[in-house]
């Protein structure tokens, strides 16, 4: 239901944005990749961080009857943990989200197929503290199909977490649940009763939140937002984009004053709406992107101001990958041009944007302009993740079977 696999935008490539640059950007140093799991199969390697603290989910290989699970590394006061199982064994591996709170606790979040039915999703989450993971929960209900959670926490380190659970054979809701690390979770709300198989999440320090519900794949669909306020209550659900051909994979970025941005793909290009003042601005095409061309995927992060930045992924003319910003309720610019890749996007709350492609990754630190960019030669960036005065990403081919990290400082 929902592809974790979020890498997941008529233009000359604009090179220039990867010269040696004066400030800021200039500074930027990435250590050398360091292996945090190395085990047969491997695949995954979702990361997050608060500066401080940093954790790296991916599933691994195990030696009987072609078996996985889920497994987990957490960094904190600057040495790797071990890697630890987090799941019991199962055999067709899915997708797999983590989040760390400003606190230091982490929440990972997976589904997998109980059977070779594509129906048979199971969601389970699970909460690092003081050291030590707590068992599996499975948040799904037993027999019926879920969708790939989305999880987020707030300043308080509180964790939301949306996933689509099917109530029936043919019918399906998209379930909230909120809580901490401590307390566990409270009840599952259903705050919309309709399913799309895709699920994004955004949540903001003071605990407001926007899910925005679409298509998966090349498949079609509308786009809806719902949104949580300050004291927890989820509004009903808002139509950005009524149902239109090949629209799909809405992505959303949430400000800690309460700005919205959802950009999702459509037939041949690039939309958004923003939310600004508690209202919902009319769906609108990307400024920027040649109709006809974009294809791939696209991204949305948003930083603590409500600056935005988008990613899409230009399928002909000049293909690529490209990044455009606005600045909190202005307008978009011309967009630059980013290497080639698929396109995770993130953003820390002071403004420091990370787009990661291919083998390379490019930031745009905090009180600049200029994206700077860092190869790492023959390995694959797996994720990226933002927090306060650090990046992060996790590559795959540093060594076989493997999962590596990178940092670097930022503002």
């Amino acid at each position: 239901m929902h592809d974790i696999c979020k890498y997941a935008k008529a233009l000359a490539p604009v090179l220039a944005i990867f010269a040696a640059a004066s400030g800021p950007a200039a500074a930027q140093t990435w250590s050398a990749p360091q292996v945090v799991g190395s085990v047969p199969y491997l695949t995954g390697g979702a990361v997050s961080t608060n500066g401080n603290t940093s954790a790296v989910v991916f599933a691994a290989g195990v030696a009987t009857n072609n078996m996985f699970e889920v497994q987990a590394v957490v960094r904190s006061g600057g040495t790797w943990g071990p890697r630890v199982a987090l799941s019991p064994q199962f055999q067709y591996a899915e997708n797999f989200a983590v989040a760390v709170a400003p606190n230091g606790d982490v929440l990972a979040a997976w589904r997998y197929d109980a059977t070779m039915a594509a129906d048979s999703g199971v969601a389970q989450v699970a909460f690092y503290t003081a050291g030590h993971w707590s068992p599996a929960l499975t948040i799904s209900t037993t027999g019926l199909n879920a969708g790939m959670p989305s999880i987020a926490f707030d300043g308080q380190s509180q964790a939301t977490v949306v996933w689509e659970q099917n109530t029936t054979s043919t019918t399906c809701v998209l379930k909230a649940l909120k809580g901490d690390a401590g307390h566990g979770f409270g009840a599952a709300q259903t705050i919309n009763s309709t399913c799309y198989r895709y699920v994004d999440l955004a949540v903001n320090s003071v605990g407001q939140a926007v899910a925005v519900q679409g298509a998966s794949g090349i498949t079609t669909g509308p786009v809806l937002a719902i949104s949580r306020d300050a004291n927890g209550s989820w509004a009903a659900p808002v139509t950005l984009a009524a149902s239109v051909y090949r629209q799909r994979q809405p992505q959303v970025g949430l400000g800690n004053e309460g700005t919205a941005v959802v950009v999702w793909l459509t037939r041949g290009g690039v939309s958004y709406a923003a939310r600004s003042n508690g209202s919902w601005g009319a769906a609108t095409p990307l400024p920027g992107v040649p109709a006809g061309r974009a294809g791939g995927v696209s991204g949305v992060a948003v930083d603590g101001n409500g600056n935005a930045v988008a990613t899409f992924t230009l399928t002909s003319g000049t293909p690529g990958v490209f990044a455009t910003s606005r600045p909190v309720s202005g307008a978009w610019p011309t967009p630059v041009q980013l290497p080639a890749g698929p396109v995770p996007v993130k953003a820390s709350a002071a403004g420091t944007f990370i787009v990661g492609s291919g083998a390379t990754v490019a930031t745009r630190l905090a009180g600049s302009s200029t994206w700077k960019a860092t190869s790492f030669g023959n390995d694959s960036i797996v994720d990226v993740a933002a927090g306060p005065g650090l990046a992060i990403v996790t590559l795959a081919g540093v060594a076989p079977d493997s999962i590596a990290v990178s940092t670097a400082a930022t503002p």
